[in-house]
């Protein structure tokens, strides 16, 4: 087998389970389920980094999204209090519009992809000091807003999670 046969089929692989492992989070009426699969899905794409030759994303993905990030959301999943959520079915009637809206946008994107013609050339290197002399020069300003609105975010949730005194009675 080829080095191109191969590479399109680990392409077609992660396509496919990135694909489903999408809607397997969304779809999910068990939070710790959606969860998981999002793990999955996390690990999946830091397996694409590897597979495109960026190790050091493919680690930056691991440490702070699968690290990180999916903690916090089982944090925030383990302080909310699900059962009165779940009794709430206020979006469900949005489900048509959202089923149509995400069927329109893959067949956009579809349509997009399939032109593309890519030249079997060697894949780029990456290093690490250009990329962090980049971040660090270029785009400074918009790394510090980035992890503003992660801290804003984080706030936001812990305020939305915290109960009231008054409310358990």
């Amino acid at each position: 087998m080829n080095q191109i046969a191969v590479d399109q089929a680990f392409f077609i692989y992660f396509y496919i389970s990135l694909s489903l492992l999408s809607i397997a989070v969304i779809a999910s009426r068990n939070i710790i389920h959606s969860v998981f699969f999002l793990l999955i899905f996390l690990l999946h794409v830091a397996a694409v980094f590897l597979f495109l030759n960026a190790e050091f994303l493919m680690v930056i993905q691991i440490i702070v999204y699968v690290g990180g990030v999916l903690a916090l959301f089982v944090f925030a999943i383990m302080i909310m209090n699900l059962k009165e959520e779940l009794k709430h079915r206020k979006f469900v009637k949005f489900a048509g519009a959202g089923i149509f809206s995400g069927l329109l946008f893959f067949t956009v994107f579809y349509g997009y992809i399939r032109n593309i013609k890519l030249s079997p050339e060697k894949p780029l290197l990456s290093d690490v000091n250009v990329l962090s002399s980049i971040l660090y020069s270029y785009y400074l300003l918009p790394f510090e807003i980035l992890s503003l609105v992660l801290l804003v975010a984080l706030i936001g949730g812990i305020i939305i999670a915290k109960k009231d005194p008054k409310e358990d009675k």
